[in-house]
């Protein structure tokens, strides 16, 4: 009996290390199969994470790009606005009735419109360009090579590459064909003037 005994004490031993075994290797399964579900859950967090972070650097470059377009707009419509000031202050400064301190406002009103970074342009002498100068006038001149600019009637400005107002301007151009101006001097353009 002592021998039954100790078979099946035996027996029941290896029964519990095969259980024990077993067991082991179920909770190995599981742990191993949680393991897994968790690499993939964490992998499909990154990836939207890192789908979330480059619709935010979107959204963020797109804000910042309308921000400046909304700045630029409002610079626009506010030197709009003083437009006529400014050509009215141009009218003043070349018949010389300027005293100090209107050429003091002047040069501030200058340097404003410099640090917004709106330009002047149209200057006697510059070679006439349509996309920049708006003609008022046309006046044939003897020894004219090219068409020219003879005087500014009102500035233009621009803002980086976008014009703001075309330079209104007279134009010298070379004689026609005959080598005679036409009669009456000077022909005026079509566009009409301002008030008008």
């Amino acid at each position: 009996m002592e021998d039954s005994s100790e078979e099946e004490e035996k027996s029941s031993e290896e029964d519990s290390k095969t259980l024990e075994q077993e067991l082991d290797d179920a909770v190995e399964e599981d742990l191993s199969k949680e393991l897994e579900a968790s690499k993939k859950e964490a992998a499909e967090y990154l990836d939207a994470l890192k789908r979330e972070r480059a619709d935010f650097i979107n959204f963020r470059n797109r804000i910042s790009k309308e921000r400046e377009q909304f700045k630029q707009a409002g610079v626009e419509d506010a030197f709009k606005a003083l437009l006529p000031v400014l050509d009215d202050m141009d009218r003043i400064r070349e018949h010389g009735k300027m005293d100090s301190s209107l050429k003091a406002v002047s040069k501030q009103m200058d340097k404003a419109l410099s640090k917004l970074g709106i330009e002047k342009f149209g200057e006697p002498g510059e070679a006439f360009d349509p996309s920049l100068h708006e003609a008022v006038l046309h006046n044939p001149k003897e020894g004219a090579q090219s068409d020219s600019i003879e005087a500014v009637v009102e500035a233009g400005y621009r803002i980086g590459g976008k014009i703001l107002r075309a330079a209104r301007v007279v134009v010298s151009s070379p004689l026609p064909e005959g080598g005679a101006a036409p009669e009456g001097g000077s022909e005026a353009a079509a566009a009409p003037e301002p008030g008008a």
